[in-house]
């Protein structure tokens, strides 16, 4: 087991200072989706508002349809870390999952803020339930399909301009290891938000009426 979590661990290797550029990515991202939950117009927040009552009602009353949400996760989640994936074997990849990343930490953002308005107080522990850990876990692992995703681009750039060789079969190997993980690790936190998360709302909102 330490031998296979000692390959993992060097197929997957980041650079720090990317590391901390995404980091600040997710950050402006998140802040930017939160002041924007704030500026949007009163028929807008209504609208917002409507809809956190109408999923919150939904999740108390226990009328979620479990195959369908599961689907729905799935498929938009690991469908956008495949995008993510696949946009790192084009050149011109890098700025287009710097913005997806972007996007990603902007809903976030977004919708804690947007709970945390609509229900005050009861709103932060709601907001906590939502986001964590899954949430946070998926943002971690675009933050890791980003990294790469630019890893590869920038290799391919330099490929082109210098006319150098490119051991293609090896970063291509690590490039799907890294593509493994990912996926494994979003559809546990999938499954994690439509079978647990409703139950542990329903949980919260039974005690803090």
């Amino acid at each position: 087991m330490k031998k296979y979590m000692d390959k993992l661990k060097k197929n997957i290797h980041i650079n720090k200072n990317l590391f901390v550029f995404l980091l600040v990515i997710v950050i402006v991202g998140v802040v930017a989706g939160s002041l924007f939950s704030i500026i949007i117009d009163t028929d807008d927040k209504k609208m917002v508002l409507d809809y956190l009552n109408s999923f919150f009602d939904n999740v108390k009353d226990g009328k979620l349809n479990y195959d369908i949400s599961i689907v729905n996760t799935l498929v938009f989640t690991v469908g956008f870390a495949f995008a993510m994936w696949l946009l790192g074997v084009s050149v011109i990849g890098f700025f287009v999952v710097i913005f997806m990343l972007f996007m990603k930490a902007f809903i976030l953002g977004f919708s804690i803020s947007s709970i945390i308005a609509s229900f005050g107080f009861k709103g932060v522990l709601l907001a906590l339930v939502y986001a964590f850990p899954h949430h946070i876990i998926n943002v971690l692992v675009f933050m890791l399909l980003t990294a790469y995703a630019l890893i590869i681009s920038f290799k391919l750039i330099k490929c082109i301009t210098s006319k150098k060789p490119l051991d293609l079969k090896y970063i291509m190997h690590r490039y799907l290891v890294v593509l493994g993980v990912s996926i494994v690790l979003l559809v546990i936190t999938s499954l994690y938000e439509v079978y647990i998360v409703p139950k542990l709302l329903n949980l919260i909102m039974g005690f803090i009426k």
